[in-house]
């Protein structure tokens, strides 16, 4: 069962990224976490996703995001900045609310945490494609083309490499890949990448393996490319329910953050 809480929303800070991604800053909370506008091109009414708006419950946080979509994709950032740099990228595919799910469990449970590093969270990579259920961006898989200047994905990961993020968990759910979840790594995986995803699977008993699908555009292959430690999480979507999958995915990314340090 998902667990969610309200805060109140207090003005203060922003979000440093390079110019080309047409982030605003809009507002932000205490604890030096704060929320922002990432790529106003693929905004979108999220809740228009039956799953979403069904199985996520209404918090002052959710419900800001859910406003803030409309208008573009947005990232959220926790932390002190004195440590690690993670990013967890989520729902590429507009059609895995499982993921989405399981992501803003997580950022219910860090909100009001004090740690040292930092975590950026994009739960909605893009907006428009989650309310329409699409794993398709302007007819083309998204998470194919992140080697294309100027997409969606490719701002992502240049966001990771021009802010020295050292770890990047790329969010998916997919057909086949088991009750407790399955891990895509590298196939030349970085001794970091090895450890990380032992740690996980020591957590959650959740598989890995390499996906036959690789190819550059890929989030996690494009941030690999940049020596950032990279993996993609997937739970079921076919063959489990939508919660049942979601806790699941939380689950590995409870674990995948843990081992970084990270509450």
């Amino acid at each position: 069962m998902l667990v969610f809480f309200s805060f109140a929303i207090v003005l203060n800070g922003s979000i440093s990224s390079a110019a080309t991604l047409n982030q605003t800053n809009i507002t932000s909370s205490n604890n030096g976490y704060s929320i922002s506008t990432f790529d106003k091109s693929v905004g979108g009414n999220v809740l228009a996703n039956s799953a979403i708006k069904k199985d996520i419950p209404r918090t002052s946080l959710s419900n800001q995001i859910f406003q803030m979509t409309k208008k573009g994709s947005v990232i959220l950032k926790f932390g002190n900045g004195h440590g690690p740099k993670l990013l967890i990228s989520v729902g590429i595919h507009g059609n895995e609310p499982q993921a989405n799910i399981a992501a803003m469990k997580y950022i219910e449970y860090i909100k009001n945490k004090n740690f040292n590093g930092t975590i950026y969270i994009i739960p909605f990579d893009i907006p428009k494609d989650t309310a329409l259920n699409t794993r398709y961006y302007n007819g083309l898989d998204p998470n194919r083309i992140a080697n294309i200047k100027g997409t969606p994905s490719w701002k992502i990961v240049q966001f990771a490499k021009n802010n020295g993020i050292n770890y990047l968990i790329d969010v998916h759910s997919g057909g086949g890949v088991g009750k407790n979840g399955f891990i895509y790594h590298n196939a030349v995986s970085t001794k970091n990448e090895k450890k990380w995803i032992s740690y996980i699977i020591s957590k959650t008993k959740c598989s890995t393996g390499v996906d036959k699908a690789d190819n550059p555009g890929m989030i996690r292959i494009a941030a690999h490319s940049y020596k950032i430690n990279s993996i993609t999480l997937e739970t079921e979507r076919d063959t489990t329910p939508v919660m049942s999958a979601a806790e699941a995915e939380f689950k590995m990314i409870l674990a995948a953050t843990k081992y970084l340090g990270f509450p």
